[in-house]
Formats: structure tokens, sequence, C-alpha cells
């Protein structure tokens, strides 16, 4: 058994999960993935009849609700995979993104210990109140307004007891599951299953880090601080640690709620504008973004304002990144179908047919031929170069996939509050000054200067050393096994070679030994020379005979 189904915990969970599976009808991908033999020899009866309550639900709503119902590292999995546009189809993209985290609220005095050890004293050391009645609940946290004991109003958002340990122990179910998916099935494999968990190991344990959350929210508040209509909760850091974040409460209407907004005489319109803008502007120049910009994380303020709550999913575009995705835009409107194709190779994780990924793309560029900058639907693009990738079973680099699905996220939230919402046409300005930024004259003089010294320095420099990391790279993968299979029979060769020439020393001993003149003799030659020589001659010809028998065993 493997080594992970030793924990009797770890093992019920499994048990649990795989229950939950079976229930909706994924039997089968327990036994794809290698867990039935595992259960079954740890003496877990394994029954795969689906429940005939779900018969009439499509796989991705039955695989949504599996997810809701197996806890919140799995609600965290399914958001995730929402943003991976180059794996799944829309159906799929669209039902992980209804995923719901909703559960039963915790009493507050539950929550009142672990309060007390983040602050380090008591509760009312440092609040004059705190309202027991949470403002939202979820499987990782609680939120419970209060008022600090100089009177200002925040909201606590409390990570729930032992929450860390029961998502560590799905962590490390998942990453056994996604070993052994990779190694018993092919159809799996191309899914890259345990890329996946790692990237969503990686998110989670960020989310679960309340300060991370905070450096995200200071950070974006400096990076839109021009936007006078924008704001970002104020991070109250005297109480703020891993599992308690203490920020500032805001009052205003959430962005769901369409009459409220009306009744309050708002310009809705405006709102969507505006939320785009600064969505745009995260994305495009300062490359760090909230990734999750649905409506519940957008408050309506006084004056047609916004503020952002939640910072736990961000994103991020390296300037490399930002370029690529402006060169994918531009070879688009200009047809330029083989530079846009090695943008796309550039994001593949391995290689690909360069001629049949052309063919793949000029069916959906040609759409956007001549078509003006500032008319072009980004997300669109990418959702249409992830489908031609995952026709040879490539993945968009996860940056993107995120971009995409932020992009994806934005335009929903802009048409709840105006249905005629454009997300595009709120880039143009952003588009127009990328453009002109890169072609102005001084731009171009200074890359040309910078090609120029580039060029002079591959004339004249002898040659960069590998750093140990990129030798490990670049070197060729070897097998392990064969290389320890060689050096055997290389050490055997030796030593065989060695008992050669020392039963040839022999030969020529019993040569010299014959011509003794004192001593028996047998045809007239010392006997003891004779009995060398047959010796040596034996042996020779036996380690003749075990060379040759080895060198026939390897053909």
């Amino acid at each position: 058994m493997m080594e992970i189904l030793k924990a009797g915990k770890d093992l019920r969970r499994l048990n649990e999960l795989s229950n939950i599976l079976i229930k909706y009808g994924f039997g089968d991908l327990i036994r794809r993935v290698g867990l039935a033999a595992s259960l079954e020899r740890a003496g877990k009866l394994i029954r795969y009849q689906m429940s005939e309550d779900f018969l009439h639900l499509e796989p991705p709503e039955r695989a949504r609700r599996a997810m809701e119902e197996m806890g919140p590292s799995f609600i965290k999995l399914g958001q995730i995979l929402a943003t991976r546009v180059d794996l799944f189809s829309a159906e799929w993209i669209a039902e992980f993104g209804r995923l719901q985290d909703d559960v039963p609220a915790t009493p507050f005095e539950e929550l009142r210990p672990q309060v007390e050890r983040s602050l380090g004293k008591p509760i009312h050391a440092v609040f004059r109140s705190v309202d027991e009645k949470p403002l939202g609940t979820a499987s990782m946290a609680q939120v419970h307004r209060a008022v600090t004991i100089t009177g200002d109003k925040v909201v606590l958002k409390i990570r729930k007891p032992n929450i860390r340990e029961k998502i560590e122990a799905d962590l490390r179910l998942l990453k056994y599951v996604a070993r052994l998916a990779e190694s018993q099935s092919v159809e799996l494999k191309r899914y890259s299953p345990f890329q996946i968990v790692r990237e969503f190991e990686r998110s989670l344990l960020r989310e679960l880090d309340f300060s991370v959350e905070c450096k995200n929210a200071e950070r974006i508040a400096h990076n839109i601080a021009q936007f006078k209509f924008a704001k970002i909760p104020r991070i109250y850091w005297e109480w703020t640690c891993e599992d308690l974040n203490v920020q500032e409460f805001i009052d205003g209407i959430p962005a769901r709620n369409i009459a409220e907004i009306e009744a309050a005489g708002l310009d809705r319109k405006l709102i969507a504008k505006r939320g785009a803008k600064v969505a745009w502007h995260m994305m495009l120049v300062d490359g760090f973004f909230h990734a999750d910009p649905h409506p519940g994380n957008i408050l309506v303020l006084p004056r047609n304002g916004i503020a952002i709550l939640d910072f736990g999913m961000v994103g991020r575009l390296s300037n490399t990144r930002r370029e690529q995705l402006m060169k994918l835009v531009r070879h688009a409107v200009f047809g330029e179908i083989p530079a846009a194709v090695r943008i796309l190779q550039q994001w593949a994780n391995k290689p690909v047919n360069f001629e049949q990924l052309v063919s793949e793309c000029e069916d959906f560029m040609q759409n956007y031929y001549g078509v003006p900058l500032d008319q072009l639907d980004i997300p669109r693009i990418i959702d249409q170069a992830a489908e031609a990738l995952r026709v040879h079973d490539i993945s968009l680099p996860p940056d993107i996939a995120m971009l995409s699905k932020t992009c994806v996220t934005l335009e929903g939230f802009g048409r709840l509050l105006y249905p005629q919402f454009d997300l595009m046409t709120e880039a143009q300005e952003l588009l127009k000054t990328w453009g002109k930024e890169r072609y102005k004259p001084t731009t171009l003089v200074r890359k040309l200067g910078l090609r120029a010294f580039n060029y002079v320095d591959s004339w004249f420099d002898e040659g960069e050393m590998l750093s140990p990391q990129e030798s490990l790279t670049a070197a060729p993968q070897v097998d392990r096994q064969m290389i320890e299979l060689l050096a055997r029979r290389q050490e055997r060769l030796r030593y065989r070679q060695i008992q050669l020439m020392v039963a040839v020393g022999f030969l020529l001993a019993s040569c010299l030994l014959m011509l003794l003149p004192q001593g028996p003799k047998l045809w007239g030659m010392h006997v003891v020379g004779i009995v060398t020589f047959l010796g040596s001659v034996g042996v020779i010809n036996w380690l003749l005979l075990a060379t040759w028998w080895g060198y026939r065993s390897t053909e």
C-alpha cells in the first residue's frame, strides 16, 4: 500500500471522497486513476452504482455538485480549473464558475479562542464590540463586523479552526491521485493533473495566509491610487496575521443588488465602465490584478464609486508576457499567422508541429484581419488560441489562462450592471497608448541601440557558461538504471582483462620453468613448468569462453 494510505485519517478521507464521486456518477474515474485497487486492498468495498437522483444531470453539473460536497479544497480547485480555458470546454468552465462555498455559520464562541490567540490579548482589549452574527461565511473563513476601542468600524475575517490541517490532508491526497492518474491513464495525463495540483497548492496555501491577501490589497491600492473613484479597504496591520484579517469596513451596495443601485439613483453604465477601466489598468499596465472580480467582490459607493474586496486570488503578468499578448493581438490584426503561431509556440510547454498549428490558427485569425485595434476582443482571441492549442494537447501558461478567466468574469459583472456593456471598448485608450509608446521614435531608437549592443557582445564573447540548473535542463535525459547496468558490465570487463593478463603472465612463467636444468623431467621438460603451462592454458580458455558468453547474452 502506498505510504499516503498508511495514515488512517487519510484513508478514511479518500474513501469518503470516492463515495461522493461514485454518488455523482464518476465511479469509472476511480478505476481509471488506479484508486479502486488501493481502496479494495485496504478493505474498502467499492460500489460503482450512481445515485438515481442525478441521472438527469449533465456531467459538468454533476462534477460541480460533487466538488461542493467534497468541501473547501475541492471548491477552490474548481475555481482554479475555471481559469483553464485551454483544458476544458465552455460548458465545464461555466459550471466550475458557479461553484458556491455556502456552509452553516460557526458560532462566534468557537472562533473566540483563536481570535484572542491571534490578537495576543482578550477581544475586549482591542474591540469595543463584535457582531456575533456573521456578514458572510464560507468553508475557510467567516466575516464579522466590529468596532475598535478608538471607534473605527472594521471587518474581522477569521480563518476557521483546524481548516489548514484539513486542507493539507486533501492536498496530500490530491498529489497522490494526480501522480497515480498520470501513471495509469494516457487520456488523463494530457491534462497534466500533477502540474494543476501543484499550481492549485501554491494558490491555496497563499490564500490560507491572510497576511498575503492583505499585502496584495495594499499593492493594488498603491497601483490604482490615481483612480479617485476606486477604494480598497485599509488594513490594520497591528492586528492582522496569518489567520486573522482586520480591515476597514466599507458601507456600500453589493454590485449584484441592481434594484438597490437603481433606487439610489446611481449610473449603472458609468459604474460598469469605471470597473472595467480599473481592471484593464491592473492587467495591462501594472501586470498585477484582482483575478476574481465577480459582483460579490464589488461594492457600489455614493457618486458612482466602487470598492474592491477580497484579494485572495490575484494574477500576475510579466512585462514579457504583456508584450507577447500585445504582439499576438497585432499579428491577428495584420493577418501575420506564422508570427502569431510563434507567440503560441512560446506559450507551449512542449514541441509543436509548426505547420499544422499555423493551419489550425488560420481559420480563427481570418476573423480579425483588418479589424481596428480598439475593436478587438482579446478574451475571444485567447479562447480561440487555447482551442487551437488544445487540439495539440498543449496547455496555456497559468498566467494567460488566469487573465482570460478574469476577462470573462469582468464582462459578466459589466453586463449585469449594463446589458449593452462592451469590455473591449473600455480597453481602447490603453491599447492606443501601448501602440504609441511601443512605436514612437525614441522607443525604437533605444531598442535598436540595445539590439546593436547585443550583436556586438555576441561577436566578442567566448560564450556563456551555463549555470548548474541550466546544465541539468539542457542535458539530455538518460535512463539511470541503464547507466548503472553499463557501468557494472564495464567493471566486469576490466576484471576479466586483469584475470587474463595474470593468466598470460603465468603462461610465460611456465615456459621459463620448463627450461629448468634440474629436477623431475617429462618429455625433456621440467614437470612444474608443464603443470603451470597446462593450468594457465585452461584458465585462459575459461576466461575467453566466459567473455564470449557474456557478449552473446547482450546481443
